[in-house]
């Protein structure tokens, strides 16, 4: 099956983008701001978005500036690492994967959402982790595995498939 992602057939899932991971969470630097711009360039596209968090009475809620850019979406509770149930409720064929950790929640997700026969693509540069080296382990063992593993400005420019999409312009906006 090819990987090619179509904007019907495409949902958008950030994982426990949360106050207290996200302070601990440095690299790669800038990884929120393009969580942001997926989740502001998914509304754009009508591409639907859900929004993880992990038990979010000790980690936080969902970083503000993601919330802004979600808008009326709210983020769903869970106790599990995965985030699986939630990528698969979006119903599409394909979901675009980002938040942290890489080699927990994130990496747990991929592989879980593989099993529910959804086709996942890791948004690697929106994908944190703590420590460097679990993140960069992380990411080669899900690519090694098979999992597409992408950027978020490829992601946004596969959508478009032409400069001629009436969203190209704004969609330009949120990369540069």
């Amino acid at each position: 099956m090819s990987w090619r992602l179509r904007t019907p057939e495409t949902g958008l899932l950030v994982v426990d983008v949360q106050e207290k991971l996200v302070a601990a969470v440095q690299e790669p630097a800038g990884w929120v701001d393009r969580v942001g711009i997926l989740v502001k360039a998914a509304k754009l596209l009508e591409i639907p978005v859900a929004i993880t968090e992990q038990v979010p009475a000790k980690l936080g809620k969902t970083v503000p500036a993601i919330l802004q850019a979600a808008g009326k979406i709210a983020p769903v509770s869970k106790t599990k690492f995965s985030a699986a149930e939630a990528g698969k409720g979006l119903g599409k064929k394909r979901v675009l994967v980002a938040g942290c950790e890489a080699h927990v929640c994130v990496r747990q997700t991929v592989y879980e959402l593989r099993l529910r026969e959804v086709q996942p693509v890791l948004v690697a540069d929106a994908v944190g982790s703590r420590k460097i080296s679990d993140r960069e382990l992380a990411l080669q063992e899900m690519r090694h595995d098979g999992i597409v593993v992408t950027t978020t400005e490829a992601v946004l420019f596969e959508l478009l498939e032409t400069a001629e999409h009436p969203k190209f312009k704004e969609l330009q906006t949120l990369i540069k």
